[in-house]
Parts: structure tokens; C-alpha cells; sequence
């Protein structure tokens, strides 16, 4: 009887706490709002208002479907049509999505995990899929990956697919769930770097440092949509600890082929693309294509880049790292993340560990130590200085060598 009477009267659970409930009020009926309000504001002691209100009320197009009305960007308020600038080519996380399902298809123990990202990070695709194998554990990324680190214990490949900046909030179950126990989670990271119009609160800046961090972890970026299902089979079949792959909110510079079409990775080796004696590149994951536009930039005024696809953060390629340190008096490094603590400091340790009677000038260009505001993605990048004209401005102020460039 005293169950079925919290049942059927709102609020009572509230007032055995110790609130005065008030409520359901009519959250799109603002008079009534804000009166009710009013009167709450003369309440003595804690008060809880019940509010309803319904997700795109008013605009048929946000009612009938609430994952459309989430975050649609830009869109005719008349017919609800987005507005859509494409490449012709798909984004990190259709590709990723897509080959989650081929990688599960070849493997019956992959598994994905998501904390209410599932249009996000697309694995609604993997839901469809295989739905036996696919968990949403909802707004609550510690339990997300706690439960993967469970599942890891009984041989299950877990595959955490989470945006950078939201992964923040189970740090501590990354540490000590996964981590500490040395187990094959893999923490598939969406939105890493400048996230664009969501703003501040969604860049996925920080993902970089706070993996670093992290005893035993393997930290990748890929440099395109192939080789980021490469890292994540490489992941699936590794089962020597957690991994972490991240990309960004963007479209894939170039097609990406079938998984079974795509070529093994060695963990833990880079990749030489380019060969110059001025300076070397060390880039990771998006600022790849950026260093190589901007090497071919630099060249036009006399200035040689070598450019190094640093795919692995930790643990890295040391035989490439030693050889290019050694043959190049300038190392800059480039990450879409904070660089306070992320892969340029961790590679400036490493070089001093070297001894080197005439060590190489070490730099660091990434996101300041700062919040990024809103903004479209490639104007942010601008703004940074991280796009292939800021990199080669600032590649020939840090070498001092060739002829200034022109600002476009």
C-alpha cells in the first residue's frame, strides 16, 4: 500500500526527504512559469520544482524526431532541411562505425560500449547489427568503463566508444579499473580536438595529456579513416593492455576501403613521409596532412621538412625518433591538443633523455592553455595557427631559415 501510494502521488518521495514538492507545472506555459516560480521564491527550507517540458515543441520537424533536434547545425526554420557543406566523402565516425561491424563480424568478441552517444559515434549502425554484442550504459561513462573492464576479464574485447571530452569524467575508472589491471579495453575516442560549433565544452583537447598519463596505455592517432580502423583491428588483436585511437568531428581526407582490404599495422612504428634537413615534423593524427601541405609550402621559400606520421604517442617508434633527432637541428611537434603536458612535452623529455652533446631546438605547436570558444572547425584551426599556412609560418619563424611567407 505505501508503494503504490509514492506510485501514484508525485512528489511524495521528495517531501519524506525533506523538500517541499511542487509541480508538474507546464514548462512551455511561461505565465504559469514564472508565477509559480514566485511563489517558490518565498518558500522557506529546499524546494523541488517539477517541470515538463517537451524537446523541439512548436516545430514539428524537432518533435517527431528528438535525435534530428539534437544538434542539426544550421537548417531552413520553414521545411527543417539541413544545410550540408560536403566533401563527398564521410566522416571519421561512419567510416568507424561501419567498420566496427566488419571488425565484429570477424571477431564474436567485440563488443561496444557508448554513454548515450550512439548517433554520435555510430554505433547505432552497430546496434542494428549486432544487437546482443552492443550496450548503452547511458549518461554514465565510469559505469561504461568499469563494465568494459569487467567484460575484459572474461576474454570480451571491449571497444568504449566515447567523445574526448566526455571520457574525462571516468579518469579514475580508466586508472583503476583498466589500467591497473592491465586490461584490453579499447577506448574509441570521437570529437578528439576541435570540436567546432558545439563550443568549449565538447573540444576534446585534453585527451592526449591525460592518456599520456596513464601507465600501460597505449595512446594512437590516426592520420585518416584507414588507418584509424587499422589502429583498432591492431587494438582487437593486441590483448596486452588498453588502447586509446582517437579522431575528430570532420569528413575523412581520403576513401576508405573495406577493413579486410586494409594493411596490418606493427604496433608501436612510425612513419617517414617526407624528407628534408632544416627541420623534422613529428605529427599526430589530423595535423599529418597539414604538416605535408605545409612542408610542400615551405619548400617554395627554401625551407626542408623531413615529416614523421607519429601514429603511436607512447609507446613510440624509437629507432625513427632517435634517427630524426639526431639528423635535424629543429623538432616540432604537432597534436589537435593542449600542448601543456601532451605529445610535444612528453617528446621534449625524450630528447633531453638523450644526452645529445648538440641537441636539436624542440617545439610544441597545438592548442594553447586556454578554452576554445565556439566556432566552425576550419576556422578555429585558422585561428591557431594549425592549419598547413599557420604550420609553415610558424615552421619558418622557429628555423629562421628560407624566405617569409606570404599571409593569406
Amino acid at each position: 500500500e505505501e508503494s503504490f501510494k509514492h506510485l501514484i502521488t508525485p512528489g511524495l518521495i521528495f517531501e519524506e526527504l525533506g523538500f517541499k514538492y511542487v509541480g508538474p507545472i507546464d514548462g512551455h506555459d511561461v505565465e504559469k512559469l514564472v508565477d509559480s516560480l514566485r511563489r517558490v521564491r518565498k518558500m522557506k527550507g529546499p524546494v523541488l520544482v517539477h517541470i515538463l517540458t517537451q524537446k523541439g515543441k512548436g516545430f514539428s520537424r524537432a518533435e517527431d524526431d528528438p535525435w534530428w533536434g539534437h544538434a542539426p547545425g544550421t537548417f531552413d526554420k520553414m521545411t527543417g532541411e539541413v544545410s550540408k557543406k560536403s566533401s563527398g566523402l564521410p566522416r571519421y565516425q561512419k567510416v568507424f562505425g561501419k567498420g566496427l561491424i566488419e571488425l565484429a563480424d570477424s571477431d564474436p568478441n567485440v563488443v561496444t560500449i557508448t554513454a548515450a552517444m550512439p548517433d554520435g559515434t555510430s554505433t547505432d549502425m552497430f546496434a542494428k547489427a549486432h544487437p546482443q554484442r552492443y550496450f548503452d550504459v547511458g549518461i554514465a561513462e565510469g559505469h561504461g568503463v568499469t563494465f568494459a573492464a569487467g567484460l575484459a576479464t572474461q576474454g570480451i574485447k571491449p571497444i568504449v566508444a566515447i567523445y574526448s571530452t566526455f571520457l574525462q569524467r571516468a579518469y579514475d575508472n580508466i586508472v583503476h579499473d583498466v589500467a591497473l589491471q592491465g586490461l584490453p579495453v579499447i577506448f574509441g575516442m570521437d570529437r578528439a580536438g576541435i570540436a567546432g560549433e558545439d563550443g568549449p565544452t565538447h573540444h576534446g583537447v585534453l585527451d592526449i595529456p591525460y592518456m599520456l598519463s596513464v601507465p600501460g596505455m597505449t595512446v594512437t592517432a590516426p592520420k585518416d579513416g584507414t588507418e584509424m580502423l587499422a589502429l583498432l583491428r591492431a587494438a582487437a588483436q593486441a590483448g596486452d593492455g588498453p588502447w586509446s585511437v582517437r579522431w575528430p568531428r570532420a569528413a575523412v581526407p581520403e576513401e576508405v576501403p573495406h577493413l579486410d582490404e586494409i594493411d596490418e599495422i606493427e604496433p608501436w612504428t612510425w612513419e617517414v613521409l617526407r624528407r628534408g634537413e632544416d627541420a623534422v615534423l613529428l605529427a599526430t593524427g589530423t595535423m599529418v596532412y597539414s604538416a605535408l601541405e605545409a612542408a610542400s609550402r615551405l619548400d617554395a621559400i627554401g625551407v626542408r621538412t623531413s615529416v614523421v606520421n607519429c601514429r603511436f604517442l607512447k609507446p613510440f617508434d624509437r629507432k625513427i625518433f632517435e634517427e630524426t633527432v639526431r639528423s635535424h637541428p629543429v623538432v616540432i611537434t604537432l597534436e589537435e591538443g593542449q600542448i601543456t603536458n601532451g605529445f610535444g612535452a612528453f617528446m621534449a623529455r625524450e630528447v633531453a633523455e638523450l644526452g645529445l652533446a648538440n641537441p636539436p631546438r624542440v617545439s610544441a605547436l597545438g592548442i594553447p592553455d586556454d578554452f576554445i570558444e565556439h566556432g566552425n572547425r576550419d576556422v578555429l584551426l585558422e585561428e591557431l595557427d594549425l592549419d598547413p599556412s599557420g604550420i609553415a609560418r610558424q615552421v619558418q619563424v622557429i628555423t629562421g631559415v628560407g624566405a617569409e611567407l606570404e599571409t593569406a
